[in-house]
């Protein structure tokens, strides 16, 4: 019986001796297991946050020159995943760029470009052809009134002019004086339309997005609220000829061209793009004619500067030759001409041709209309700016608005190129100052032991399309 007790008592070490080295094992199997979770972890982080760093090694030049987000070869460094996995000598990392930049990604960064500062660039040209400032309206920074100190009282003048009968009846009488006594009519009807306008915007509102924004003419403050309003405009989804009317005059104004400077009153101004960044820190002393090739298409510079000047020099014989047909003072020198040319033509063919004045003075109108074309083509070409159309009265009333310059022409001409192709073009100018190839995207991999963890990311802008 005491030899069966030993018996079973060694039996139960052994099958303890089993358990115990089977938990052991388990245990040692679950450790592990954890370790290597925690690894992999800390791999999936690092190859992310290592990915995003790269996409943050963005062309900064390309940005500025063209408005897009592009990498190029660069020579990114694993900073961020050797920080990160420190101490683990069995992780690597390697990437490749992956994406090449397309028309279709062009045509977005152009887009998101454009929507943001078309309307500013657009303001600020109105702006200067105004030759006028918001900070004229509010008053200038040193506190001097502006246009905003007295704006209120003349809308109380208008609004009650029966408290303001005396002052009325002695502008009338000033106005009689200085022998306007005819203009007072027009003035009258336009201070009532004024008035009807005023009482339209006490509930006139314009609706941008989720924001209302009361417009009154007499109000300078409503230009602060306009433009806070108008970042609503951003979350806009913009109609297909919006978009193309953006594209275009991206395209206008962000490519060098083969006018260098302009003149203005403030004396002569380098050749920017739309941001205001000379071509000559893009291009250097070279003039790549790039806004010409956008237009024609053809590799060479001589055909597309040919082709462009032509266009242009057939767009102002048609403005002029319709300016002095309206021209009754250029009619009558053209007709007077005409008569003796008639004169001549029946002296020198012995009476026996009659040709009526009448005839000939639209062939005089022409020739002139076709010398003052390639005049003002010289001048746009060499960066000056001449009216679109040949009024009196017409330029006087719009003053510099009627001043155009040589870019202005293209904005019309691009309309005439399809979409496609001029985003084609745009690539092409595009790749060849930044590179042959760019890309939008970063294909990333880490390595633990035998195993790999692959992540690839893009930039949203072209992701989310």
């Amino acid at each position: 019986m005491k030899r069966l007790g030993k018996g079973r008592r060694g039996s139960i070490t052994l099958f303890l001796c089993i358990v115990l080295s089977a938990a052991i094992v388990l245990e040692s199997i679950y450790i592990r297991g954890a370790y290597q979770r925690k690894a992999e972890v800390l791999l999936t982080r690092a190859v992310s946050h290592q990915s995003e760093q790269i996409l943050s090694q963005f062309n900064r030049d390309y940005l500025d020159w063209y408005g897009i987000y592009v990498l190029d070869e660069i020579c990114a460094d694993h900073a961020v995943f050797d920080e990160m996995t420190k101490g683990h000598d069995n992780m690597s990392f390697n990437y490749q760029l992956t994406d090449e930049f397309s028309n279709e990604d062009l045509r977005t960064s152009i887009i998101e470009f454009m929507r943001l500062r078309g309307l500013a660039f657009e303001g600020s040209g109105i702006l200067d052809r105004l030759g006028f400032s918001v900070s004229k309206i509010n008053g200038s920074a040193n506190g001097s009134s502006g246009l905003g100190a007295w704006l209120p009282t003349f809308e109380d003048y208008i609004v009650n002019r029966e408290k303001y009968a005396d002052m009325w009846a002695e502008i009338e009488e000033k106005c009689k004086e200085n022998g306007y006594e005819e203009e007072l009519p027009y003035f009258y009807s336009f201070v009532d339309d004024l008035d009807g306008v005023m009482k339209r915007n006490i509930s006139a509102v314009t609706q941008i997005g989720d924001t209302s924004v009361t417009l009154s003419l007499f109000d300078p403050s409503c230009v602060g609220n306009l433009t806070d309003a108008m970042d609503q405009y951003m979350d806009f989804d913009m109609p297909g000829v919006l978009e193309r009317l953006l594209i275009n005059e991206y395209a206008a104004f962000s490519f060098d061209s083969r006018v260098t400077s302009y003149e203005q009153d403030e004396g002569s101004i380098e050749e920017s793009n739309i941001v205001g960044i000379p071509f000559s820190k893009i291009h250097g002393d070279e003039n790549t004619c790039d806004l010409e090739y956008l237009l024609v298409g053809n590799d060479s510079k001589t055909v597309n500067k040919v082709a462009c000047y032509a266009m242009i020099l057939a767009t102002r014989l048609i403005l002029d030759y319709c300016a002095y047909i309206m021209d009754s003072t250029m009619r009558n020198i053209a007709l007077a001409i005409a008569s003796v040319i008639s004169v001549l033509v029946s002296v020198c063919s012995l009476f026996i041709i009659s040709v009526d004045p009448v005839a000939i003075q639209y062939a005089i109108l022409f020739f002139m209309a076709f010398i003052k074309a390639v005049s003002d083509t010289g001048r746009l070409v060499a960066g000056k700016s001449v009216p679109v159309f040949y009024n009196d009265s017409l330029t006087a009333t719009l003053g510099e608005f009627s001043d155009t310059n040589y870019r202005d022409y293209f904005r019309i001409f691009l309309l005439m190129v399809p979409e496609n192709t001029l985003l084609d073009r745009m690539n092409t100018v595009i790749s060849r100052d930044c590179g042959d190839h760019l890309y939008t995207g970063v294909d990333a991999e880490g390595q633990l032991n035998d195993e790999a963890y692959r992540v690839k990311r893009r930039f949203e802008l072209y992701e989310n399309r």
